[in-house]
């Protein structure tokens, strides 16, 4: 009895320390666009792909989705669920919208229930 609740207790312990979340993100739009999690940074063509943090590494809670037209400097629009970042923001104010976009600018929408939860990110 006592190997067994031994071995429960290291078994709930290692799943705590093995934890990780994962984004699904999808791109409707005609650009490509690079993706930086703070501990991950990816290009993100149009389409859909689900990015996971590590095991033991931090959860991922935000993310900048960027755009560079090739001119000095890039448009950068943050969202999450961490204080500081919104869950909704768009490119509008920006005056180099990105051209492969059909209205002018391009949103990004962020929907996660908790930190430690699984997140959904949406390019349009």
């Amino acid at each position: 009895m006592k190997k067994l609740l031994l071995a429960a207790v290291a078994l709930a312990g290692a799943c705590g320390f093995t934890h990780a979340n994962s984004v699904t993100v999808r791109n409707l739009t005609g650009c490509t666009f690079t993706l930086d999690f703070s501990s991950i940074m990816m290009t993100m063509a149009p389409g859909e792909t689900i990015v996971t943090s590590a095991p033991g590494a931090a959860d991922l809670t935000v993310c900048k989705v960027i755009y560079n037209d090739g001119l000095p400097g890039r448009i950068s629009i943050g969202a999450g669920i961490v204080p500081g970042y919104v869950s909704y923001a768009n490119s509008l104010s920006s005056p180099n919208n990105p051209p492969c976009v059909t209205n002018g600018f391009y949103s990004v929408a962020w929907s996660q229930s908790s930190p430690t939860a699984d997140a959904q990110l949406m390019i349009f």
